[in-house]
């Protein structure tokens, strides 16, 4: 089954940001925190709770054709600076490429080391880094490093332990925890098939935008409309107790918004509220007609005032008074061409028309009522100046008739006319008087602004009276810049009508029900206000429900469900009959043959496939009641290599104490098959068992695996932890054991060259007495060639034909070297007579280099 391709085909029926996710993970290996935010927009656009790009999902482009190794992860080193347990400070452990042994005494410091590796590689428990709690000083901080590289030839690269490192976490590690882990729980596959591990990346990317999304829907938990206080078993009450995401904004917003007719309808309730607590509702009743009537008379007043200073009003007497310039004009062009300039200044003006009018009338009323004016027949006297008239004044006379006659003095005369009838509604209006104030005072006991507001507007229309007066009397045009003076003729007139009501209503029966309906009906007219004073809390309200709904759509999209159905589809497929089948060849390897085990699948969750060791023939008991601790932890063991047969790349693994519990045969075979596995990959083992130890070195010299030794111990001035590359005396080999003895003789031949005798015959002796068992040990190594060896059960009857070749002088010297490295053997008191001197440096030395001859020598002959 090609696993990617699996992916590709079944992603295509998921959520777009999981398909955008399962993208990601495969271009970028992991995902960040953005990449979760990111996908947390597209996961809340599909359900319109964000505004964000469009997802881009898992293609074919995508796929690499081929995936490559991440890697072998090759563990380098640790450094210890200061503050893990009582490890002693500046300390350096070292691991080889192929096979490496940490070797120390219980107590010796290995678990200090052992927790610093746990914490940064994958193991079934993690345990605390702890401090020197034994210590009275002061916790230091804790300061290590582990290095680590990819690949033989990778750079070396420093973990400091402040965050994950994902390199670092493909290294395993077994130890006790593992053991339990493995036998009595289910566990799940740590190491997957490239591909597998999409799913687990995805399961954990839906739990990171669930946790988001629950997060942003918690947020809106709270809601402001419970604060909103309004009359009960009101049409709004009923609205907020049940607004649902359902709940149409339009329809709230129609209910909060009041017309002017009604907000005039809530005046009139409360009035008529208040109306029928009175003692006599016949007399309020009467009232308040009359106060309807005198409004109405005001509101015809208000009127009036409005239609003569209309602005179509008021350009008509300005255009009276334009036509009467014009026709001025025209007059006194005629005049100038019929008078000339002997007569008067003035002559023909409007003063002297009304002088001339005045003449006719006195002359045609009075004096000469038969006679047509100017009466200049029949010796008449001047109606002006009752005297005579010659000719030339009668003839004066007649021509200033003629000019008054003319049709251009007759259109002036008219157009003035005109203008003085239409400036004098102006002039004669009354903006206020006593009726019209105590009318506005009424208005006032029942709507103040609305008095106020026929108050400003008056004052507004006298300023403007008095500016076009101004304007007129001196033939100025009309005032452009005037305060507004609208009249609220409506609202006084719908004051009217409440007034015209409240007294109807007072002529009836005021009974319980008419004031609880009146009542009603006003509490819903406010709690309408009320909600119009809170829409936008209401509004928004809505728009928390709705995404409160939405974000429960979006649960549906962030379940791991389908995930996990997938991936136990696909794992059984391609990892557990793999896993089954190298869980067998693991105890056939560690021969493990006397109770059936096996390895099988219990479900899954989460996007992972968990397994256990069960009894085949006993399901349902549990294995740890059956197996022995020491079959237990063959049985983990075998599980944890079967695990690791799933991993894309043999990174390092480590083991802390693996034999535990463990007797002879078993030790021989893990550490056969601990060997077998450092052939192809780095493994390092932490052990205190001398015995196991040894299988270790003998298994590494048959398969021909490189190892390097490591020796934790500790010293009371330093504390534990103390690393080096030799082993304990106890373990070392033949020739790591000469090399040990010359570097110990350069020290005392030191002491003995400075003249400290005392010192030197102290040190000279115990080496003496080292000596003697390298001999010992040369005996089972060299010339036995380990046919039997100590801590070994068994005998290597292979290597007895090497034996055959001993010869009676390679007896002899090791005979002699015995006899003489036991003089000074600890314990044994020689007499004062029999007492001898301790050889000096160089005797000691040419008895070091005589075991080193003879092992030399042996080896040489029988290569």
């Amino acid at each position: 089954m090609d696993v990617l391709a699996e992916i590709l085909a079944w992603s295509a029926g998921l959520p777009l940001w999981q398909r955008d996710a399962l993208r990601r993970i495969l271009v970028h290996g992991d995902l960040s925190e953005d990449d979760i935010s990111a996908l947390t927009e597209l996961c809340k656009k599909a359900h319109g709770l964000a505004d964000c790009e469009d997802a881009a999902v898992l293609a074919a482009e995508h796929i690499p054709e081929a995936v490559g190794d991440a890697g072998q992860v090759f563990i380098d080193s640790i450094y210890h600076h200061q503050g893990v347990n009582n490890l002693a400070q500046k300390q350096t452990l070292k691991f080889g490429p192929n096979l490496t042994i940490v070797y120390g005494d219980n107590g010796a410091g290995k678990t200090g080391y052992i927790r610093i590796l746990k914490s940064a590689c994958r193991a079934r428990g993690v345990e605390d880094i702890l401090g020197n709690v034994t210590s009275e000083a002061a916790a230091q901080d804790q300061i290590y490093s582990l290095k680590y590289k990819r690949g033989q030839d990778g750079e070396l690269v420093e973990w400091t332990g402040e965050e994950d490192d994902e390199a670092v976490a493909q290294v395993s590690v077994f130890d006790t925890n593992s053991a339990a882990v493995y036998l009595s729980e289910k566990t799940d596959v740590a190491f997957r098939p490239f591909g597998l591990d999409l799913f687990d990346k995805l399961v954990k990317a839906c739990k990171a935008v669930r946790e988001n999304l629950t997060k942003e829907k918690q947020a809106l938990s709270a809601s402001a409309v419970p604060g909103i206080e309004v009359p009960d078993s009101t049409q709004v009450a009923k609205l907020l107790a049940g607004i649902t995401s359902l709940t149409k904004p339009d329809d709230v917003t129609a209910l909060a918004t009041l017309s002017d007719e009604e907000k005039q309808r809530i005046a009139s309730l409360r009035k008529q509220l208040a109306d029928l607590q009175a003692a006599d509702t016949e007399k309020l009743s009467r009232e308040l007609q009359l106060r309807s009537g005198r409004l109405r008379t005001l509101a015809e007043k208000l009127r009036s005032i409005g239609s003569a200073l209309s602005d179509e009003a008021i350009m008509e007497i300005f255009k009276a008074l334009d036509v009467a310039k014009s026709k001025k004009e025209t007059a006194e062009a005629l005049r100038a061409a019929t008078f000339g300039g002997e007569l008067l200044n003035g002559t023909g003006s409007e003063s002297w028309v009304d002088l001339w009018e005045a003449a006719r009338s006195f002359s045609t009323e009075e004096v000469y009522p038969n006679q047509q004016f100017p009466a200049v027949e029949n010796d008449n006297l001047c109606v002006l100046c009752q005297q005579g008239l010659d000719h030339d004044a009668c003839e004066r006379l007649k021509q200033f008739e003629s000019f008054i006659q003319s049709s251009a003095e007759a259109e002036l005369r008219a157009a003035v006319q005109d203008f003085r009838e239409r400036s004098r509604g102006v002039s004669a209006l009354v903006i206020s008087d006593e009726a019209i104030e105590q009318a506005i005072a009424e208005v006032l006991i029942e709507d103040e602004p609305l008095s106020e507001g026929i108050k400003a507007a008056l004052a507004n229309a006298q300023q403007y009276k008095d500016a076009l007066i101004n304007a007129l009397k001196n033939k100025e045009e009309k005032p452009e810049s005037y305060p507004p003076f609208a009249f609220p003729i409506a609202p006084l007139e719908a004051m009217c009508a409440q007034l015209d009501e409240r007294a109807a209503a007072l002529k009836k029966e005021a009974t319980p029900e008419l004031k609880e309906k009146l009542a009603a009906e006003l509490n819903e007219f406010r709690a309408r206000a009320i909600l119009a004073k809170n829409l936008q809390i209401v509004l928004d309200d809505i728009e928390r429900h709705k995404k409160i709904a939405a974000y429960g759509l979006t649960e549906n999209d962030t379940r791991h469900n389908a995930v996990t159905v997938k991936s136990t589809e696909v794992t059984k497929a391609v990892v557990t009959e793999k896993l089954k089948s190298s869980f067998n060849d693991e105890l056939k390897e560690l021969k493990f043959r006397h109770i059936n085990v096996e390895l099988k699948e219990v479900g899954g969750a989460q996007g992972n496939l968990y397994h256990r060791l069960i009894l085949t023939k006993a399901p349902g008991i549990d294995l740890p009641r059956v197996a022995s601790e020491g079959e237990q932890r063959c049985l983990s063991i075998a599980a944890f290599f079967a695990e690791l047969s799933t991993a894309d790349n043999p990174s390092a693994i480590i083991f802390d104490d693996p034999v535990s519990s463990l007797d002879y045969k078993w030790r021989e075979n893990v550490a056969r098959r601990l060997v077998r596995e450092a052939k192809d990959r780095q493994v390092i083992v932490f052990t205190h068992d001398i015995v196991f130890l040894l299988y270790l070195h003998q298994y590494a010299e048959q398969l021909g695996v490189a190892y390097l030794d490591q020796h934790i111990f500790q010293q009371a001035a330093l504390g534990a932890g103390l690393c080096a590359e030799e082993l304990p005396w106890v373990a070392m080999k033949v020739g790591k054991r000469i090399g040990y003895l010359k570097n110990e003789w350069q020290v005392v031949d030191k002491l003995f060259r400075e003249g400290h005798q005392n010192a030197y015959e102290r040190e000279a002796i115990h080496i003496y007495g080292l000596l003697r068992e390298s001999w010992e040990r040369a005996l089972e190594e060299v010339l036995l060639v380990s046919v039997v060896e100590r801590f070994r059960p068994g005998v290597q009857t292979q290597q007895i034909a090497k034996i055959a070749d001993i010869t009676p002088e390679d007896c002899a010297q090791l005979e002699a070297a015995m006899t003489k490295t036991s003089k000074w053997l600890p314990g044994h008191d020689m007499a004062a007579a029999a007492h001898q001197d301790v050889p000096e440096p160089q005797e000691l030395l040419d008895d070091i280099k005589d075991l080193e001859a003879w092992v030399k020598a042996i080896n040489q002959r029988r290569k």
